[in-house]
């Protein structure tokens, strides 16, 4: 099995890489470093001149970028590399990563992202629209240690549809990296401005109604989970009057892995985050798994 990295030709994005690593070395799998320089005329044109010896410049830089790359994951794992050349940086990615048939695709977050957080940016939104495989971001910065390892998968679930699209993959994770899974759910709650008014009773029995909707919700997914072989760790129910507020009640973990499906409205083998998934993703501080609809 194989863990595919994506790397800029000039060595941007090497969180990717760090997070690839410590991945592959919980689960016992390969890293694949890829770094793809685009190319507008695409590798079968005749391209000459400058246009020639510019490409030539950035496929140096790429492969020197990917010869370092290669020193970052524990020594223990099994790193290759590849250096591809084409017009679309996500698109070659994405086949790379079904050439290999990978079991996902780590990238770097934006280079406007806050420091140790996630924010997407081009190649990471095309990928989460269009790819089969399995996306991982890693935070803006995202360094690991050789000796670091996954510590705990953090599915966040808000719907049954949720838990049966990611059962499957998630706990195929966390049992080959020996680790527990915790079960979370975010909510937003804005109180009415007059607390003494029905408006607050209302809100209160609406509130209610969800928060005994999501306790059964976590049962069925812990039963299933743990029928799996996994272990739950955690039932985390946080709400707060922000989405920055309900993912700060989280307690994370240095080793925590952030587990995300893809909407309903998403087409079948691909990712399509809904609306709340990108705020949620923004504020975790934590790398995020991001699964393909099933």
């Amino acid at each position: 099995m194989t863990v595919v990295a994506g790397i800029g030709p000039d060595g941007r994005g090497a969180g990717a890489v760090h997070l690839a690593g410590r991945i592959a070395a919980s689960t016992g799998e390969d890293v694949l470093i890829c770094s793809v320089v685009a190319d507008a005329w695409g590798r079968a044109s005749a391209v000459a001149g400058a246009d020639a010896d510019w490409r030539r410049h950035l496929e140096a830089g790429a492969v020197e970028a990917v010869a370092e790359a290669r020193t970052i994951p524990p020594p223990e794992v099994q790193v290759d590399a590849v250096v591809r050349t084409a017009r679309s940086v996500p698109r070659e990615l994405a086949a790379e990563a079904e050439r290999v048939d990978a079991t996902m695709l780590v990238v770097g977050s934006a280079g406007d992202a806050l420091m140790g957080h996630v924010a997407l940016g081009n190649v990471s939104t095309w990928l989460l629209h269009r790819a089969s495989t399995p996306v991982a971001l890693a935070p803006r910065s995202f360094w690991s240690e050789p000796s670091d390892r996954l510590e705990r998968l953090v599915l966040a679930v808000d719907s049954h549809d949720a838990v049966d699209s990611a059962l499957d993959a998630t706990t195929f994770l966390a049992r080959h990296a020996g680790v527990g899974l915790a079960l979370a759910t975010f909510g937003v709650r804005r109180l009415p401005a007059f607390p003494d008014g029905g408006g607050r009773r209302a809100d209160d029995a609406v509130y209610e109604a969800w928060r005994e909707g999501i306790d059964a919700l976590h049962e069925r997914a812990a039963t299933l989970v743990e029928r799996s072989g996994v272990r739950v760790t955690d039932r985390i129910v946080a709400v707060a009057d922000s989405w920055r507020g309900a993912v700060d009640k989280v307690h994370w973990r240095e080793g925590d892995l952030l587990v995300m499906t893809s909407s309903r409205e998403g087409p079948v083998r691909r990712i399509f985050l809904g609306s709340n998934a990108p705020r949620i993703m923004s504020h975790a501080p934590v790398p995020v798994l991001t699964l393909p609809r099933r």
